[in-house]
C-alpha cells in the first residue's frame, strides 16, 4: 500500500461545507474544491490511481 500526502487548505465555509483547495504534495499538483463531497471524490480517486495515471484528479 502506498502512502500519499495531500495538504488541503479550507478558505470558505458556505451553505454546511467546505471550499478550498487540495495539494497532492507528491506530485505537487493543486485542484480547488466547492463541496465536501467533491473533496473527498478527489481524494479517492487519487488513491485509486496512484499506481495508474491521476488524470481524474487533477487536469
Amino acid at each position: 500500500m502506498n502512502s500519499e500526502t495531500f495538504i488541503v487548505s479550507i478558505k470558505h465555509r458556505e451553505n454546511s461545507t467546505w471550499q478550498g483547495k487540495v495539494t497532492w504534495a507528491q506530485k505537487s499538483k493543486t485542484k480547488y474544491f466547492r463541496s465536501t463531497l467533491e473533496l473527498i471524490k478527489m481524494l479517492n480517486g487519487a488513491l485509486d490511481d496512484t499506481e495508474a495515471s491521476s488524470e481524474d484528479y487533477i487536469d
